[in-house]
């Protein structure tokens, strides 16, 4: 139990900083408009960086009303290039999980959140029907 409240504040944490910090962005996206249910995919993109070759360390996926559906971090905690593309709950080569994927629920909005050299975040939507789109 302590280690889940520890894991929660630190997914804050990150969201906090995404919000507020002075730190070069990281954008995150849909891979593409046809992006379903059980494993969406994402393109992490740092504009400073070339093409395919963010810095991250820190993944977060959370609901909107702050639980922590999946987190996982590099080993060994460094910024080199990360993957420009994530599936939701395939967990990428020299990443450890720090919480297991739970399922994405239709009808709900999530947000994910990647920190390192950048920080940016995500809002997104998984329709009734599985499809997912971008929350505004």
């Amino acid at each position: 139990m302590r280690l889940h409240r520890l894991l929660h504040l630190a997914a804050v944490a990150v969201l906090a900083t995404v919000v507020g910090a002075c730190e070069p962005p990281i954008h995150i996206k849909l891979a593409s408009t046809e992006e379903r249910l059980p494993a969406p995919a994402f393109v992490i993109s740092e504009p400073s960086q070339p093409v395919e070759k963010p810095r991250y360390g820190y993944v977060s996926v959370m609901d909107l009303d702050g639980t922590l559906m999946w987190a996982f971090r590099k080993l060994p905690p460094n910024f080199e290039v990360s993957p420009a593309r994530l599936s939701y709950g395939v967990l990428p080569e020299g990443f450890e999980e720090l919480e297991p994927a739970k399922p994405l629920v239709p009808g709900r909005t999530y947000s994910i959140g990647v920190s390192g050299e950048g920080s940016g975040g995500f809002h997104f939507h998984v329709s009734h029907d599985g499809t997912i789109r971008e929350a505004r």
